[in-house]
């Protein structure tokens, strides 16, 4: 017990001390690391409460560290703070892997704060790519974890992964301060955790008999705690909204018919007055006289579905096409499966736009109509035998959606609070929003306009 208390209090000296703000142009502070959200979770009382949205995101680390509990614990810790999550890591999907999905799983969203480990991608510089990316397109807080203490036999060989993992772990560091981010020193800490407690590695690692990379419950519980060590109870705020260069706050209060704002930034949110929003209420939207519907930056595509008996995407990366998109349903189903040469056939139906063309894993596809675009060498069908030793069967299907995320109206309701606006991932220029009452008495907190980390 005493050991682990030393462990926790090491952690508070060493994450407190990258907990700073960063100066801009015209008064204005690019807060960095988690600053806003810790000031967000401090600040909020039973009367005032802060919503604090986190997405994880990774591979099989954060995967399986049980997140809800790391959550309930933060929900102790900070009981005024409404706190929830969306949970969207990938197992065995590296940095290369996660460069495909992360336009299906993150640019879409707008969360508090991303917590946020992978393998793989430094030495070839996609690791700071994608950091960067974000920073582009998104502006949450960032918390990077770096690699825990791993178990492999023989010795030579996990000493060969350990100088790997302490090579990584500096980069991600590095990359952390470059962008602003968050850092975590999982592995500084996780070995005075062993050394503290003179146990060894394996103790922490799998059934602690076989060689393995994933904690067992004993190891998911240290990185939870070493996690939780990041977000300090304390009375010092520093987030002030006011001064906040990535994000602009538009007061609205009660709207009768309709008003006009002026804005520029790549994410705009309503955030209602949920409290005293009792009336049912319908509001309809415009941007730069525009239904978000007439917005190609209004549809998303959704993660598709897994593969044969897999946790695993069966493809990793759909892109639309130059045709303007629709919300629909599609299918792929797979057939002519061939495993000698590792090719197969595939066809692509819309609920709504039907039959829309037939296409290879060996090369890249148009859809008929030009509305969805497929690289064949993102389906991971193969892969994923290769790993779980299932067949996939003939005419297997693969479904994904096709989304409209900003509607052209909205009915505001009483038990909800965010409305999404506007959505696009790097256009930063002025625009024009005009809400119209349908129906009811709206009643709003204020607009939220946000811009990313980073404008190239």
């Amino acid at each position: 017990m005493k050991n682990l208390k030393t462990l926790f209090l090491l952690t508070i000296v060493i994450l407190t001390s990258f907990c700073c703000i960063k100066y801009t142009q015209e008064g204005k502070i690019k807060y960095i690391n988690i600053d806003r959200t810790l000031s967000l979770l401090n600040s909020s009382t039973k009367e005032n409460p802060n919503n604090v949205e986190i997405l994880f995101y990774g591979q099989s680390i954060i995967g399986g560290m049980k997140t809800s509990i790391l959550v309930d614990s933060l929900k102790t810790r900070f009981p005024f703070a409404n706190i929830s999550f969306k949970h969207k890591p990938i197992g065995g999907f590296t940095i290369p892997d996660l460069t495909n999905t992360v336009i299906h799983d993150v640019y879409q969203e707008n969360p508090d704060l991303i917590i946020f480990h992978a393998y793989s991608g430094i030495k070839d510089g996609l690791y700071d790519s994608f950091i960067k990316d974000l920073r582009k397109r998104i502006p949450s807080d960032i918390l990077l974890l770096d690699h825990h203490y791993v178990w492999n036999t023989p010795n030579d060989k996990l000493e060969s992964i350990n100088k790997s993992h302490d090579f990584d772990s500096k980069a991600i560091k590095a990359i952390a301060k470059k962008y602003g981010c968050g850092f975590v020193n999982v592995r500084e800490l996780w070995k005075t955790h062993l050394d503290n407690n003179n146990i060894a590695p394996n103790e922490l690692m799998g059934n602690t008999v076989d060689p393995n990379v994933h904690p067992n419950d004993r190891g998911n519980m240290l990185l939870r705690q070493i996690v939780l060590s990041k977000f300090i109870k304390t009375d010092s705020i520093t987030y002030d909204i006011r001064r906040d260069s990535l994000r602009e706050i538009i007061q609205l209060n009660t709207i009768k018919k309709s008003i006009e704002v002026e804005y520029s930034g790549t994410f705009i949110e309503l955030v209602s007055d949920n409290k005293s929003q009792k009336n049912k209420t319908h509001i309809a939207i415009t941007i730069d006289d525009k239904k978000p519907s007439e917005l190609r930056g209004s549809y998303h595509i959704e993660r598709p579905s897994k593969g044969f008996k897999s946790w695993m995407p069966a493809i990793s990366k759909i892109t639309l096409g130059e045709t303007f998109p629709i919300e629909e349903e599609w299918t792929i189903t797979i057939f002519e499966i061939d495993r000698v040469n590792k090719t197969f056939k595939f066809k692509l139906e819309g609920e709504k736009t039907g039959l829309d063309g037939e296409g290879t894993n060996s090369g890249k596809f148009i859809s008929t109509s030009n509305r969805i675009c497929i690289d064949g060498s993102n389906f991971n069908i193969f892969r994923i035998e290769k790993i779980l030793k299932n067949e996939t069967p003939e005419n297997f299907k693969i479904k994904f959606e096709v989304n409209q995320i900003v509607k052209d109206t909205i009915k505001v309701e009483p038990n909800k609070e965010k409305y999404t606006l506007f959505r696009s991932d790097c256009d930063i220029t002025s625009h024009k929003l005009k809400i119209n009452v349908i129906e009811g008495k709206p009643k709003f907190k204020h607009l939220m306009i946000s811009r990313p980390y980073i404008i190239e």
